[in-house]
């Protein structure tokens, strides 16, 4: 009578593993469809590669954009001498003078040179924050119209992600799309207008 009952038992639980499974088997087959669908949606990537820097190294726009602004420093770096010359003469003629004026006139002269020394450094300071929002400003109207090369030359190529050449340490050279984005930036966009920053000096004064 035990023996019936066990091997009862044991039959009982294989059909119920047998069952179990059986269960469990529309499951994991609809999970592995929809891992296969999953994956035919996302293709595989086809990557092209760009040299970010080489361009904006070498294309005609963005070296125009290097000449006006190396205009504006050579300019402002003359000023600058200029103003330090007359300051450090202005600043030997007040130690100079020191002996025949007053304490309290000496002074009220030394605030007032530090007065104009701090001006003339705030000047100074203004100028470069302003060219150089002026030669950031030119870049990103070449980085736009990178973007929009970068895309037509993908949608020709099948390309389906486009990453820079900076975020790479291996790859095909086959993938690297520099150089047709390069001539065709040239050809697009072969100079930029650099916005003048002596317009945004004006602008701050006012």
């Amino acid at each position: 009578m035990n023996i019936k009952f066990l091997v009862h038992v044991r039959r009982v639980s294989a059909m119920a593993a047998v069952a179990t499974a059986l269960a469990f088997l529309p499951t994991n087959m609809a999970f592995a469809v929809e891992q296969l669908a999953q994956a035919q949606a996302h293709p595989a990537p086809t990557i092209g590669v760009l040299d970010l820097q080489l361009i904006l190294q070498n294309s005609l726009a963005a070296q125009g954009v290097r000449l006006e602004r190396d205009k504006f420093v050579n300019k402002y770096q003359k000023e600058v001498t200029d103003m330090e010359t007359q300051l450090r003469a202005e600043d030997q003629e007040l130690a100079g003078q020191r002996n025949l004026m007053s304490q309290e006139v000496f002074q009220q002269r030394a605030q007032e040179f530090q007065q104009k020394m701090a001006e003339f450094q705030a000047v100074v300071r203004d100028k470069q924050q302003n060219l150089e929002r002026a030669f950031q400003q030119a870049m990103v109207q070449i980085q736009q119209e990178l973007f929009l090369i970068a895309r037509d030359i993908a949608q020709e190529r099948e390309v389906n992600v486009v990453t820079y050449r900076s975020q790479l340490m291996i790859f095909d050279p086959a993938m690297d799309i520099t150089q047709p984005a390069l001539r065709m930036l040239d050809e697009r966009l072969p100079e930029v207008e650099f916005p003048d920053p002596e317009a945004a000096n004006e602008d701050s004064a006012d």
